[in-house]
C-alpha cells in the first residue's frame, strides 16, 4: 500500500511539473507563434495590397460562418479605415468556393482572387483563369457580375461570396 501511494504522489509531481514546463514554454511561443501567423497572412494579402505592411494597420476579425475572416486595413497616420479583405466561401458545383475579395471604403471592389480553384468537375473550368466583371464595381451590384456560361451553379456560388461580402463590409468600413 505505500509503495502505491508514493508512485502515485511521484507520478502526479511529475505531471504538475510537466505541466507547469509546459504552460511556460507555451506563454514563450504563444507570441512568436501568432506573430508568424499574421505575417504569413499579410504576405497574402499582399496581391491586393504590395505596401500593406508599410502603409497600413491591419486588424483581423475572425467570423462563423460563411466569412470567416475580415482584414481591416487603416491608414497608419489617420487611422481611418481604408479597405477591408474578406476571407469567404460559398457553395458552388460540387466543392466550396473559397475567395478573398478586397473592398475599398467606397464599397467598391479592389480586386478578388480564389483560394480554392476548381469548379465545374468534368467541365476542366479553372477559377482564376475567369474574370466575373467585379473589379471596380460596387460589391453589391448584381448587375456588373458576368457568370460564366456552362457553369451557372459555380458562376451563383461566386455571386454568393459577393452578395455576403456586400452584406457585411458597411459593418467595417462605414458604408452604407
Amino acid at each position: 500500500m505505500k509503495k502505491g501511494l508514493t508512485s502515485g504522489i511521484v507520478l502526479l509531481a511529475l505531471g504538475v511539473v510537466a505541466g507547469l514546463l509546459l504552460a511556460v514554454v507555451n506563454a514563450i511561443t504563444a507570441p512568436i507563434i501568432a506573430a508568424n501567423e499574421l505575417a504569413a497572412k499579410l504576405e497574402a494579402l499582399e496581391q491586393f495590397y504590395p505596401d500593406i505592411q508599410t502603409a497600413y494597420d491591419v486588424e483581423e476579425i475572425i467570423l462563423e460562418g460563411d466569412i470567416d475572416s475580415v482584414y481591416v486595413l487603416k491608414d497608419k497616420t489617420t487611422g481611418d479605415p481604408v479597405a477591408a479583405v474578406y476571407s469567404v466561401s460559398s457553395m458552388g458545383y460540387e466543392t466550396s468556393v473559397r475567395m478573398l475579395i478586397a473592398v475599398n471604403a467606397d464599397g467598391t471592389v479592389h480586386a478578388y482572387s480564389f483560394v480554392t480553384n476548381d469548379g465545374t468537375k468534368g467541365l476542366g473550368l479553372v477559377l482564376s483563369d475567369i474574370d466575373f466583371g467585379m473589379t471596380g464595381a460596387d460589391v453589391g451590384d448584381a448587375t456588373a457580375f458576368d457568370a460564366h456560361g456552362g457553369a451557372t451553379v459555380t458562376s451563383n456560388g461566386v455571386l454568393a461570396c459577393f452578395t455576403v461580402v456586400a452584406a457585411r463590409y458597411a459593418t467595417d468600413l462605414g458604408g452604407n
